[in-house]
C-alpha cells in the first residue's frame, strides 16, 4: 500500500486541548512517521504559486536548500470517513425521578462527566477520558409507577464502550 502524507490542521481552543493533541501525536509517532512542523506554515489557494515560491526563496538566507517544502493538499471530509459511536443505555427503577436524577449526577461526576445544559427531564453532560471525549444525554422520566432512565453516549474510539460498561455496572448496583 502506497504511503501518503497527510497534513492535519488542528484548531484548539485551550491549553488542555493542545496537550491532548500533543499526547496523541507522541502516541502515533510509534505507528507512523509523524512530525510537527517547524518554522511558519501557511496555506495558499491559487492556481500557480511559482512567483510566490521565487519571492519566498529570495527572502531567506542562503543556503535555501531544504528550507522550504511545498505540498499540494486537498481538504478531506473526515466526518464522512469517521462517524461517532453511539451507545444507548435504558434502565428502570422503582425510585422517584428526583432521587434517580440526583444519583445519576453523582455517578456521572464520579466518572469525570460535567453538566453542560438541560431542558426539562433531559440533561447533557460532557466527559474527557484517557480514551477520548464523550457527549452524554440523560433522560429521567416517570413511567408506569417507576422511573425510566435513558442514557445516550456519543463519541469516538473506545471511550464510548468503556464509559457504557462503567455506567451499566454502576446502575445495576445502585438502581
Amino acid at each position: 500500500m502506497k504511503t501518503v502524507t497527510h497534513l492535519f490542521v488542528v484548531v484548539y481552543d485551550n491549553d488542555a486541548e493542545r496537550k491532548r493533541v500533543e499526547y496523541l501525536i507522541d502516541k502515533w509517532s510509534n505507528r507512523a512517521r509523524v512530525s510537527k512542523l517547524k518554522g511558519i506554515s501557511f496555506m495558499v489557494e491559487a492556481s500557480d504559486v511559482s512567483k510566490l515560491m521565487e519571492e519566498l526563496l529570495s527572502k531567506l538566507d542562503p543556503p535555501t536548500e531544504g528550507k522550504v517544502r511545498v505540498y499540494r493538499v486537498e481538504p478531506e471530509d473526515i466526518g464522512s470517513k469517521v462517524t461517532p459511536k453511539v451507545v444507548e443505555i435504558r434502565h428502570t427503577s422503582s425510585e422517584e425521578p428526583a432521587i434517580v436524577a440526583k444519583l445519576l449526577r453523582y455517578v456521572l461526576s464520579k466518572f469525570g462527566a460535567y453538566y453542560v445544559s438541560g431542558e426539562g427531564s433531559v440533561s447533557r453532560y460532557r466527559a474527557y477520558t484517557k480514551k477520548g471525549r464523550l457527549e452524554i444525554t440523560v433522560s429521567v422520566e416517570e413511567e408506569d409507577g417507576g422511573t425510566a432512565v435513558n442514557i445516550s453516549l456519543e463519541g469516538y474510539g473506545s471511550a464510548v464502550e468503556d464509559m457504557a460498561k462503567k455506567l451499566e455496572r454502576e446502575l445495576s448496583l445502585l438502581l
